[in-house]
């Protein structure tokens, strides 16, 4: 019988004594025997793994009258031996393990014999501690091999008395360890069985192809998750079936066809490829082009087949949508390289200095950053700025626009979810947070943000972890926070509309961006620089602009800030037919001001104008409003509306400075 054991010379213990056969002690010793057998088999017949195991030493220690016994694990890679299940005294000892250097396991384990230490132990191993709380005087071991003759553990026993050399005793202990030998030997195959069996599963449910294995008749006998997306079924509907009702009747001869080809494939190599005029089927009957391989295998010499199909039409439209995606990222990387702020941010008014100041001095810390300021103003712009210059700028940087996700996804969004998480969720997949780990995230209209998920962001600021939806397992991220919004978090907070705690937890340092029209000749820069990137970009040659244009740019009060201003230039450009912009008609419909004169600067802004220059200002003023109107007073365009004045207003003071309505 194979017990795993190496055939250790026991000679001297064997030796019998001189008690002739069929005397009373002999005939004692067998039924001794007797009894200790039936303790082995009795105390392990019904228990596996951990529990045999402590059966197994428990019994193994009454059978000799022992101390202790122990049977463990042996991990190489640390030099030690973990114990599986250990009996000391009258209990069990639970998690117990130790480095085999010094000990008498060690011999076990490195010369793969039994060991017998009858005596006075101590004065062989006076260093191992755990031999003298116990008093041990004897060790008994023996190495528990597998089919390669390896070490997979050991088995021993010791005593605080001598355990002299005996036949019996020895007999009885390799009975016992050739049971433990093959206990632990089932459980290592059933372990790589299981290991073998995860990583199959994981492949097949990771493959993007259907998966579908055979048996010999044809039969469907397991399924993978894309085998359901394939033929719009479930996998029970496919396991049992015959491939026939999959396929249509020329592909089912097909198959056939190839089967017998494949199962007489030479050189090991059973496999082959299916054309493209293979036909399938799916579960509502309509059909569709498949590619596909068939393979054969063997297992207890029934042959098995491994058909892999996809649907060969998504395979044009995969390649126009990568085209698509291709194009799209060009396009993407070129407007980032033109949107104003790659590089730097423009502006040279002090309030922009300001803001240049406040990114340089936060941008290396990593502290939370919150930005304020109007729509339009850039304050994504300011995020980039600062992950660029921050020690995350070679880390991703992840924009999240809270306003633009529908309520019931966005905590998905943000934390990601398991598959099954809820209705839809087919995969898993990973929240902007895992995807931001390491680098930084910007999250836009904060303020937009449920009031039910604000608590969920704050443990993520403050703990920096979080659990997807449907999982068990928490996550730990390293994620610098920027977050954005044009409404007044303090006060949402005293109304109750946002978290009081998240909001100081987001306002570490805040950075306020001015609207357009307090940044002073900032307007004139930027229209220039719009006017020069939207020219190269449409391949137009479109002159300066002129003085009168950017007085007409500066008296405008920009609601919609930079954007705004940059979609007026776009617009002039596009309507341009000349090199001259036409910018009154790009401006059409926009307002002014009801008092512009500090955008004129016709007189220095210390002297105070006279009468004179007042009304000549207010002459000029009110001919540019219809020059923009194109002469309409009145009106949703008209003069009147731009000047911010009721058009009845407006006729009696044209009338008084002897203005008439241009002719159109």
């Amino acid at each position: 019988m194979e017990t795993g054991l190496p055939n250790a010379s026991v000679d001297p213990v064997r030796k019998n004594s001189s008690t002739p056969r069929g005397t009373v002690v002999e005939t004692a010793a067998r039924e001794d025997d007797a009894a200790a057998l039936r303790l082995v088999v009795a105390g392990t017949v019904s228990e596996t793994g951990r529990e045999f195991f402590r059966a197994l030493v428990q019994n193994l220690a009454r059978a000799l009258g022992t101390t202790g016994a122990w049977v463990t694990e042996w991990l190489p890679e640390e030099r030690k031996l973990r114990a599986l299940a250990m009996w000391l005294g009258e209990d069990y000892v639970n998690q117990f393990e130790y480095l085999v250097a010094g000990t008498p396991c060690e011999a076990v384990v490195e010369n793969r014999g039994l060991v017998h230490i009858p005596e006075r132990i101590l004065e062989l191993y006076p260093d191992e501690v755990d031999l003298v709380p116990s008093g041990t005087s004897s060790y008994l071991g023996v190495p528990l091999l597998d089919t390669e003759r390896q070490v997979m553990g050991h088995l021993a026993v010791l005593d605080t008395k001598p355990m002299p050399a005996d036949a019996r005793m020895i007999s009885l202990f390799e009975i016992f360890a050739a049971r433990a030998a093959a206990e632990h030997r089932r459980l290592k195959v059933e372990q790589e069985v299981r290991e073998s069996e995860e990583q199959l599963s994981l492949l097949l449910a990771t493959a993007m192809d259907a998966v579908l294995v055979l048996n010999g008749q044809l039969r469907i006998v397991r399924a993978n998750p894309a085998s359901e997306r394939l033929f719009g079924c479930t996998q029970e509907d496919l396991v049992g079936e015959q491939l026939g009702d999959f396929l249509v009747q020329e592909s089912v001869a097909l198959v056939e066809k190839f089967t017998n080809r494949v199962a007489g494939a030479p050189g090991g190599k059973p496999q082959l490829w299916v054309p493209e005029n293979f036909i399938a089927r799916r579960w509502d009957h309509s059909v569709f082009p498949a590619e596909a391989t068939l393979s054969r295998f063997e297992r207890r010499l029934e042959p098995f087949y491994t058909l892999i199909l996809r649907n060969a039409d998504e395979r044009p439209e995969a390649e126009r949508q990568l085209q698509l995606l291709t194009q799209e990222a060009d396009y993407l990387r070129e407007a980032v390289r033109e949107a104003p702020g790659y590089g730097e941010l423009l502006g040279r008014s002090d309030a922009m200095r300001s803001v240049f100041e406040a990114i340089e001095k936060v941008a290396k810390t990593g502290s939370t950053v919150l930005i304020t300021g109007e729509t339009g103003t850039g304050k994504e712009l300011v995020a980039r700025a600062i992950h660029r210059a921050s020690d995350r700028a070679d880390k991703p940087l992840v924009l999240v626009n809270c306003a633009a996700i529908p309520a019931n996804l966005i905590e998905s969004e943000f934390f990601g979810h398991e598959r099954g998480a809820f209705t839809g969720a087919v995969t898993r997949r990973e929240g902007r947070f895992s995807i931001a780990h390491g680098g930084t995230i910007f999250l836009d209209e904060i303020g937009e943000l449920p009031l039910e998920l604000q608590a969920k962001l704050l443990r993520v600021l403050q703990e920096g972890e979080f659990e997807p939806l449907g999982a068990t397992r928490t996550l730990k991220v390293d994620v610098r926070v920027i977050a954005a919004t044009n409404r007044d978090l303090k006060q949402m907070a005293a109304e109750g509309k946002f978290r009081e705690d998240l909001y100081f937890r987001l306002h570490v340092f805040p950075i306020h961006i001015p609207p357009l029209r307090e940044r002073g000749r900032d307007i004139e820069h930027l229209a220039v620089s719009f006017t020069q990137r939207f020219g190269r970009r449409m391949g137009k040659r479109v002159g300066s602009l002129s003085t009168e244009q950017l007085r007409l740019l500066c008296s405008y009060d920009w609601p919609g800030n930079v954007r705004e201003l940059q979609n007026v230039i776009e617009r002039a450009i596009i309507l341009a037919s000349g090199s001259e912009l036409p910018l009154e008609r790009a401006l059409s419909g926009g307002r002014f001001p009801e008092a512009p004169l500090a955008a004129f600067p016709v007189a220095p802004a210390d002297r105070v104008l006279t009468a004179r220059e007042m009304e000549a200002l207010e002459v000029r003023n009110i001919q540019k409003a219809l020059a923009v109107s194109g002469g309409k007073v009145s009106g949703e365009n008209g003069a009147a509306r731009l000047l911010g004045i009721p058009s009845t207003t407006l006729g009696s003071r044209m009338k008084a400075l002897g203005l008439q309505r241009p002719k159109t």
